[in-house]
């Protein structure tokens, strides 16, 4: 069936690719709808960064198993009785949302927005793929969808700035409402009820795979999201996710291998551009997620407001934009993987290295944004090239499974990320934190002439009790700060080790190995 009867017959055909545009943004969205302002969600629910990191593995671990299962439910419907059907369960889940407070409560609604939000918005790239007259319609579609999963937190963020600043956590999500609402109303305007894909059943679903794959990957999020607080195999919690995580995989495995019609495929591991990709993919998301800890020094340490640091953010939007459209360049012009990958973890790692001058009590914006600009050229050079590599070569059938690993590997290694720097910067900023404390005697002169300075102007106004609790205080809050912008270069010079061998090992790879080939 043609792509084209979906649409009623008075659409016209410009108007077509902007609305399904429109229509994919909403579901992008939810990623980081309670990431727009951490400290405004955690306030509002009562709990930490660790629990506000939690819910976003949460959903992502549902988003990865939802879509191994995706195509039976979009073949089942017409496109206009999906998107209808998908656009209206996750506006009644973000309206639950709105009207409750209760962590737990957002647990299930989290999990519930991880089948749903993805569900809703998969369609659409099938379509999109459709309309774009190109031979690289395909890459397009992936280029443009991977721009808004790089900076959709920003535009989010800045999308909800108003509701966040003048309203409440309520008025927050119900402003996220009205997008799928915009939704809903492109649906039941431009679609008919004809189908897009051949119509298949869904009672041969296999649930029992999806649960325990589910539960696999929870049980693991849950344990490198908590793992730092609950000091790791010390704790009785842990050990249960630990082989929770083993014994769901494994009959995962198991089930899958025995199945007549599996929606995984392990023989896609047998490719080596599949293993390598995953590789890449897993330095990269490490990489990545050190940009977190420049945002937190903002936050922490120079003590910017949030609105101010989303402004900045924009500079690495900025970047990212350039790089995806230098990604797109090279994947359509036939540029070799080889150059896009050593060129992209390069940039990395010259951006790595530059973040470790910038790094001081204060800062200005001329030093901090050029490098945030650089971090997201590098990452836009690389996030599409990666994705393709990953699935080049591989047979039509299990190109979703490839696809499905891919989003997996981003799962663990978001999660592996947040885990590797909170435990990071708790080893590096007790340690310097030690070191620096050590220095503070009498007998030095810059701390005795410091703490003479900072306790004078407290004596004055207070009562000599709270003036040295006051300034033993400020003491600490210096020594801290000092402590994190300390770490934070040692952790961002390891980063720059670790982008610059990966940028070397990829250029010097085949000529090593047919050298040692010739040897042999």
């Amino acid at each position: 069936m043609q792509h084209n009867t979906v649409y009623h017959q008075w659409v016209p055909q410009w108007l077509k690719l902007p609305l399904l545009i429109l229509a994919l943004f909403p579901h992008l969205m939810l990623l980081s709808l309670l990431h727009s302002n951490s400290a405004f969600t955690s306030s509002f629910m009562d709990v930490d960064s660790d629990g506000i990191q939690y819910l976003m593995i949460l959903m992502y671990g549902t988003f990865v198993v939802t879509l191994l299962v995706i195509q039976r439910f979009m073949a089942y419907f017409s496109v206009k009785y999906y998107t209808l059907l998908m656009s209206s369960v996750s506006i009644l889940i973000l309206y639950g949302l709105s009207i409750t407070s209760d962590y737990h409560v957002i647990l299930v609604i989290r999990f519930l927005e991880g089948i749903f939000g993805v569900m809703e918005g998969a369609i659409f790239l099938p379509l999109i793929v459709a309309e774009l007259k190109t031979k690289h319609a395909k890459e397009i579609a992936y280029t443009f969808m991977y721009t808004i999963i790089l900076t959709g937190g920003t535009l989010t963020t800045s999308l909800m700035k108003s509701s966040i600043e003048d309203y409440d956590f309520k008025h927050m999500i119900l402003m996220m409402v009205y997008f799928h609402v915009f939704v809903l109303i492109i649906a039941f305007a431009i679609f008919n009820k004809n189908r897009f894909f051949p119509k298949k059943p869904l009672y041969q679903l296999d649930i029992t795979s999806w649960f325990l794959l589910w539960v696999c990957l929870q049980a693991g999020g849950y344990a490198l999201i908590y793992g730092k607080r609950l000091m790791w195999f010390e704790s009785d919690i842990i050990i249960l996710c630990f082989l929770i995580f083993l014994l769901f995989g494994g009959l995962f495995m198991l089930k899958q291998r025995n199945q007549p019609r599996p929606f995984f495929h392990f023989e896609v591991f047998g490719s080596k551009n599949l293993i390598a990709g995953v590789i890449l993919f897993f330095i990269f998301y490490i990489l990545r997620a050190s940009i977190n800890n420049v945002y937190s020094i903002m936050a922490t340490v120079w003590k910017w407001p949030w609105d101010y640091i989303v402004e900045i953010q924009y500079w690495n939007v900025a970047g990212s934009l350039l790089g995806v459209f230098l990604s797109a360049l090279c994947i359509t012009k036939g540029a070799s993987s080889k150059l896009i990958f050593f060129t992209g973890f390069l940039i990395l790692a010259i951006d790595c290295a530059w973040f470790t001058y910038t790094f001081y009590p204060d800062t200005t914006l001329q030093t901090i944004c050029p490098p945030l600009f650089l971090q997201g050229v590098g990452q836009g050079l690389l996030f599409t090239p990666l994705v393709f590599f990953l699935i080049s070569g591989m047979p039509e059938k299990y190109v979703a499974n490839a696809s499905a690993v891919g989003t997996a590997t981003r799962f663990w290694t978001t999660a592996i990320g947040y885990a590797l720097m909170q435990n990071l910067m708790l080893f590096l900023t007790l340690k310097h934190s030690d070191t620096l404390s050590s220095n503070f005697i009498d007998t030095n002169p810059v701390f005795y002439s410091q703490w003479n300075q900072i306790f004078g102007a407290h004596i004055s106004k207070f009562p000599i009790n709270e003036s040295i609790s006051m300034t033993a205080g400020a003491f600490k809050a210096k020594i801290n700060a000092q402590a994190i912008l300390l770490s934070n270069m040692e952790i961002f010079t390891g980063l720059f080790w670790l982008a610059l061998i990966t940028a070397l090992v990829i250029l010097l790879y085949h000529p090593v190995k047919i050298a040692v080939r010739n040897i042999m």
